[in-house]
């Protein structure tokens, strides 16, 4: 049964699930490294500095989740605006607060 149009059940695979694939990759990864890790801790403490930091980084690479950038910016608020204090409804006509709460409104909707 192939892709049908308005089909909505299945949403694919969800946020954070681990693929079949990448899951025995990562699997057969360990396996690798569990039997070589009488070589490495032999081998790392006889590197030079920066050779060192290089394998260790390779390392942390099969074992920590990779981290993705994140792009910050800065929200666009208005930075000159007016305050109308309104001591009394009466002081002001329906037209004013029929605008005033169409205004409030469509700034909320634009968030």
């Amino acid at each position: 049964m192939g892709f049908e149009k308005g089909h909505n059940l299945s949403k694919g695979r969800p946020k954070g699930a681990v693929g079949k694939t990448s899951k025995e990759i990562r699997e057969f990864s360990a396996m690798l490294l569990q039997g070589e890790l009488e070589n490495l801790k032999a081998k790392l403490p006889s590197l030079n500095d920066s050779d060192y930091l290089k394998a260790i980084a390779m390392l942390y690479k099969n074992v920590l989740p990779a981290q993705k950038q994140i792009e910050q910016t800065e929200p666009e608020h208005p930075l000159n605006f007016e305050i109308q204090i309104i001591d009394k409804l009466s002081d002001v006509t329906d037209k004013q607060v029929d605008a005033a709460i169409d205004n409030y409104a469509m700034g909320q909707r634009n968030k």
